[in-house]
């Protein structure tokens, strides 16, 4: 069966409490935001449901221990930021919300209000459910916007700053720039010699001077780089099969190999370039930085963000409520 839907694309639970739920046991209070313990348990049967289908069967006793541990953790964070935006005055139109249900169903590849009905069944959610759900969520990420630093706001020296301190995390392994001829083992056991002996002369015709391998390979491969000259483009070192990669890294530029035998093919091999293993200039990995640096400062800012709220809170935990099995 298809991944659930809105299991994965929405996260966040509503937190209003109705008139019935507010008849039964609070297991968190914040200010005057309540989770239920209704709501509780829809949340731990949510994330539960996560986990079924798309964790690891080894793995998913282990998971869904860790989100009963962190859960409670989890539902305070969210009472907290959504009090915060309150506080800011932020709130989402209903053009923000249809906006995002278009977007919803563009990344699914939905096409039609009945596949979107029946993705949104499928998930245990009613359109006003999800609704609101997706409002939660798109007022979480402007507080978070307006709040919390974006990574275009890190700057150079800032980058450049981790880049000395671990530059070999970026080092590049040692690669070489390839042109390919490919001859592909027939089917027919009585016509691989036929093949063999044209892979062979395809290899003598390479080596002449003056051949031009591009067009060679243009004429003469069975793979689908022909239509590039047969070229390859850059290769690290360990990315071809055992025989392959210990004949190329082991030419000079420039150099023919093969024919080369496989269990598909046989390959004829030009080195256009050697490039050995190396740390990349600073403005050519400066955007990745960018993003490594940024995924570690949002978590570490996020949890700053949340503890501070925590201390201006009212925020209290009712452990007998929260359902032990």
């Amino acid at each position: 069966m298809k991944k659930s839907l809105f299991v994965i694309a929405i996260v966040l639970a509503a937190a209003t409490a109705s008139a019935a739920q507010l008849l039964e046991g609070i297991v968190v209070r914040v200010g005057d935001r309540i989770i239920t313990r209704t709501q509780y348990q829809h949340r731990l049967r949510e994330r539960f449901a996560e986990i079924d289908q798309t964790a690891d069967p080894s793995r998913s006793a282990a998971m869904k221990e860790e989100v009963r541990n962190g859960l409670v953790n989890e539902l305070i964070s969210e009472l907290l930021i959504k009090d915060r935006a309150d506080r800011l005055g932020i709130t989402v139109t209903d053009a923000e919300i249809k906006e995002a249900v278009g977007r919803l169903k563009q990344q699914y590849n939905i096409s039609t209000d009945q596949q979107f009905e029946e993705s949104l069944k499928t998930s245990g959610l009613t359109r006003p459910e999800m609704e609101a759900r997706l409002r939660e969520t798109l007022i979480t990420n402007k507080v978070f916007a307006r709040e919390l630093r974006n990574r275009n706001e890190l700057t150079d020296p800032e980058l450049r700053e981790r880049y000395n301190r671990e530059k070999e995390r970026y080092r590049l392994p040692e690669r070489a720039h390839l042109r390919e001829v490919v001859i592909l083992k027939p089917d027919s056991a009585a016509k691989v010699e036929e093949a063999r002996t044209r892979a062979a002369e395809v290899a003598e015709a390479a080596r002449k001077p003056g051949t031009d391998f591009g067009k060679l390979a243009s004429t003469m491969s069975e793979s689908g780089t022909k239509d590039k000259n047969g070229d390859l483009g850059e290769v690290a070192k360990g990315d071809l099969v055992a025989e392959l990669d210990k004949a190329v890294f082991n030419a000079a530029p420039g150099t023919i190999i093969g024919p080369i035998e496989t269990k598909s093919a046989w390959f004829i091999m030009k080195v256009e370039q050697r490039l050995p293993s190396e740390v990349p200039a600073f403005e050519s990995v400066k955007e990745k930085l960018r993003k490594d640096l940024d995924d570690e400062t949002f978590q570490r800012d996020y949890k700053a963000y949340i503890e501070s709220l925590r201390k201006d809170a009212f925020i209290e935990i009712h452990d007998e409520m929260i359902p032990k099995a």
